[in-house]
Formats: C-alpha cells, structure tokens, sequence
C-alpha cells in the first residue's frame, strides 16, 4: 500500500500482512482518512471481521463504473477502458485480500496502476463541465459499497425455527436431498393424472408444454397469468404446484442453510448491481423475498 498525499500523489509503497494491514486501519482510522482501494467488496468484509470499520473509501471498481458509462465525462476515459475494472460475478471467496484485489474473475494491479486508475478519475471528473455532481456521485457510490459489506456482515435478524414452522406447515417435513416435500409429491401425482402423464415433471416447461397440449389446451408458455386463463381440472394444482416450488427452491431449507448464521440473515449485497444504478444482490435474493415469509 501507498500512502496518497491531497495532491494525490503517493509516498513510498509499504507491503503488509493480512494481520498487520488490519491493525494499520486500526490506527490510521484515528486520523479520518479516505481510503482508496480496488474494491470495497473484497477488502472490506476483512476488516469488518476484525472489528474494524472505517469511516470513508474511494472504490476504484464503483467510480469506474459511474465514469466510463457517464454522459458528463470526457469520451477519452472509456476510450482507454481497462477490462480489469469489470465487476466480478463469483462469489466472495477465503482468499487473503489486499488493497489492491478485484473480485473473483477481475485480476490485482500493482500499486502504480492502482495510484494512476484514481489520478485518471479524479481528472476525469475536474474536466467535466458537471465535476461537483459527479464527485457527489462518486462519494456516495463509495459509500454505498461501505454499507453494503456492513450490511452482510451485520446481517437481518432472521428466526430458523419459525421459518422451519412456516416450510413445514405449507410443504411437509424437510425431504431428504434431491427429494420433493410431501405436499409437492401429493400435487405431482394429482397433476399427472389429470394430464394422463404417469411419468411427468412439472417443473420441465418443454414437458409441461406438451402435457398439457396433448389435453387440447393451446398454452405458449407455463406462466401462472396463461395458465390462470385455462379452463381444465389440472389448473389449480398445478398453480398450487408452482407457487410452493418456488417457495421450496428459493427459500426452502437449502437457502436457510447458506444464508442464514447465527440468527441472521446475510446476503451479499451488490451497489448499482443493475444498469438502472438499483442495487442487487449476489446471492441470497435479499431483495425479493416473497411475501409470505418477510415477516
């Protein structure tokens, strides 16, 4: 790492252990500073599990999104546009991280690139006619990405026991692996015999397609809004069908166990994780949970 002065200019490079690079923002942290790194997501949830948080960042990965996409910045800053700088789709991985890591599937730059990435952006910014806003932007990106590692890491309070009632309640007992619910087991036998389909998987499109075509219904798709229209006895458990799947495969028992520790829910939340600037989620589906299990 290399400490920037204002100018933005850095001072010699200091190499440093995982542990010692901890205690280092532990103590520097006293002194206010804006850190500048590659990515918040990848060094941020180290700090954090050390109990360390700090209070400002520049994310390279974040600002270089908003620049090389921005009507308001110089067309030469995309024009050199460095394929590193893509954000990475893999999950967060055990790796010891370092201030200059992008995500799993981006590479490291050494602290020369890193330094000359964060004076190209700030010069980027002080030659648009829209500087102030940009900046303005750029700060809250950063800290966007703050909040989000401090959200996963902090978590939702989330209770295993009531949502275990919930899936158990709706589905039956916890299958064994592979295996279906007793009540999805009860509705694939109901659906297969109105389709007179004893071999049928329901949830295979191509399969259900032809299944319920074979029975004279004109059906483009196995969306609930088409199969709502539909007039047959196979349509109420098969809409049944759909919508305790999808509880059983999104939110069953295998998404309680990888998402949720210790009475928290912790996903991994992504900032600007769509072309709109809304946030996403890497994993977890923390942003479109359904209704019925939000409480």
């Amino acid at each position: 790492m290399a400490r920037l002065d204002r100018a933005g200019r850095p001072g010699s490079a200091v190499d440093l252990t995982v542990g010692g690079f901890v205690d280092h923002v532990r103590e520097v942290e006293r002194q206010d500073p804006r850190w500048v790194w590659a990515d918040t997501s990848t060094v941020y949830p180290w700090l954090l599990r050390a109990g360390v948080t700090v209070a400002r960042a520049v994310d390279l990965r974040l600002c270089h999104a908003v620049l090389a996409r921005s009507a308001y910045v110089p067309g030469d800053f995309a024009a050199v546009d460095d394929p590193r700088w893509g954000a990475g789709d893999a999950e967060p991985g055990e790796a010891e991280p370092s201030l200059l890591d992008l995500p799993v599937g981006g590479a490291a730059f050494d602290v020369t690139e890193l330094v000359a990435e964060h004076g190209r952006q700030q010069a980027a910014v002080a030659a648009s006619a829209r500087a102030d806003r940009l900046r303005l932007l750029l700060a809250a990106e950063s800290a966007g990405g703050l909040v989000a590692a401090e959200l996963s890491a902090v978590g939702l309070p989330f209770d295993e026991s009531t949502h275990d009632a919930l899936l158990r309640a709706v589905l039956g007992p916890q299958p064994l692996p592979g295996g279906r619910p007793a009540r999805l087991e009860s509705l694939v036998a109901r659906i297969r015999t109105d389709l007179s389909a004893p071999t049928l998987n329901p949830d295979s499109a191509p399969e259900l397609l032809r299944a319920l075509r074979s029975q004279g219904l004109s059906v483009e798709t196995t969306r609930k809004g088409e199969l709502s229209r539909l007039d047959h006895p196979v349509i109420e458990p098969l809409l049944e069908y759909k919508g305790l799947a999808r509880l059983f495969n999104a939110n069953g028992w295998a998404w309680m166990r990888s998402w949720v520790r210790e009475g928290r829910f912790r996903p991994d939340y992504v900032p600007s994780g769509v072309v709109t600037g809304r946030w996403a989620t890497r994993g977890g589906g923390a942003l479109q949970l359904p209704k019925q299990i939000r409480g």
